[in-house]
């Protein structure tokens, strides 16, 4: 009992700490190293200067880019960051709370997203990753308490965020348990999110007259099949923790009576849906963020807390070194240019871990907002876009 004390305590610090470098990082982060992000903030500026609502991409993220835009816009970068984690650390707790029948440790599950670097520092900059799951996982706890016309309204805002959430919701409507739910009137209701999440969307399909070319949208194609399923091995090896995802598979084998739970159909597709789309796409880890946050509590529901504090444990190493087992070529050293894999080899190595890597990016701000105009020095100091 009195060991039990000192290890939640022990979490109970290690939450704190990282709250607070998360609320450090988000002061000095500005507006972070993703390309994406510009785009959608430039959305809602042209929209209240021109009048235009011209998305970032086809077919655009319209929630987020309203959202991420008026607090870029009126509030700055440090304010966006803020709201940004806020979002993540919610979509976290309701995801627990959508499951949780008897009382366990939050603090554990908490620990082991906070350590995962990929959630972590992704979520630390004005990106749609966390927006999209706060709305998912705020529509899943509804959904659990009967409440199905406010869930249908936060599944919509989450698919409004991020497209590719319509298939994980699918799949959450139709095997979650929620218990005397006919099947019939889960199709009535994942009809009715199709419809309403389609609203957000419908202005910018009926510009493009309803065509679909946004399917093939960032395909590294010119890599051919083969290479993009190594990227696609490659990418989520890394993304599930590298050293840490071996230790989880060689425990699920090890212990296979865990295999048998109540809501492996809800994991398994949501889970699998995402892993299918990655493939399509493998580009950014952080796509692949629903699938760690499903397979870690997962992993909390059944792995023990030795076995959790472990895998926690070799997340963190992976924040200060970063062993990699394949070396990769890129085509130039130029850190503005895309990245470009031109050969590979295997080949142990190790790279500065996450938190340096982190830090390092924080320069590719100055790719995006170059030259001495008002608003690209108000974009490289992470200050508000609005100027009086």
């Amino acid at each position: 009992m009195k060991n039990l004390k000192i290890i939640n305590q022990t979490y109970g610090l290690l939450i704190l700490i990282l709250l607070s470098l998360a609320l450090y990082l988000s002061f000095i982060g500005g507006y972070g190293s993703d390309e994406d992000t510009l785009p959608m903030i430039y959305v809602f500026e042209r929209k209240l200067t021109s009048g235009d609502f011209v998305t970032s991409r086809f077919t655009g993220n319209p929630v987020a880019e309203i959202g991420i835009g008026f607090l870029a816009y009126f509030l700055g970068s440090t304010a966006t960051n803020i709201v940004t984690f806020l979002l993540f650390l919610l979509g976290i707790i309701f995801f627990y709370l959508s499951f949780q029948k008897k009382k366990k440790n939050l603090q554990i599950f908490l620990l082991l997203c906070l350590s995962s670097p990929i959630l972590f520092f992704d979520n630390l900059e004005p990106v749609d990753y966390s927006w999209a799951f706060f709305f998912y996982s705020l529509g899943l706890y509804f959904f659990k308490k009967k409440l199905f016309e406010l869930s249908v309204v936060l599944f919509a805002f989450s698919i409004g965020v991020r497209i590719n959430f319509f298939l994980f919701i699918i799949f959450s409507v139709l095997f979650y348990e929620n218990e005397n739910m006919p099947l019939s009137r889960k199709l009535i209701m994942i009809i009715c999110i199709f419809l309403s999440g389609s609203l957000f969307y419908l202005p910018v399909w009926y510009d493009s007259k309803f065509q679909l070319y946004w399917l093939t949208a960032g395909r590294p194609i010119d890599q051919g099949i083969l290479g993009i399923i190594a990227r696609f091995f490659y990418k989520s090896f890394y993304a599930f923790g590298g050293l840490g995802l071996i230790f989880i598979i060689y425990n699920f084998i090890k212990n296979q009576k865990i295999l048998k739970n109540e809501n492996n159909l809800f994991f398994g597709t949501v889970i699998l849906s995402n892993l299918i789309l990655f493939l399509w796409i493998p580009a950014e880890l952080s796509y692949l963020q629903p699938a760690i946050i499903l397979l870690y509590y997962y992993l909390y529901s059944n792995f023990s807390t030795k076995l959790i504090s472990i895998i926690i444990f070799i997340n963190f190493i992976s924040w200060i070194i970063n062993p990699q087992f394949i070396d990769i070529k890129y085509k130039n050293n130029d850190k503005c240019a895309p990245k470009q894999a031109v050969d590979a080899e295997i080949k142990l190595s190790f790279k500065k871990g996450y938190l340096f890597e982190y830090f390092n990016s924080r320069e590719m701000i100055n790719c995006w907002a170059q030259g001495n105009s008002e608003r690209s020095k108000r974009i490289r100091s992470g200050a508000s876009l609005r100027i009086k």
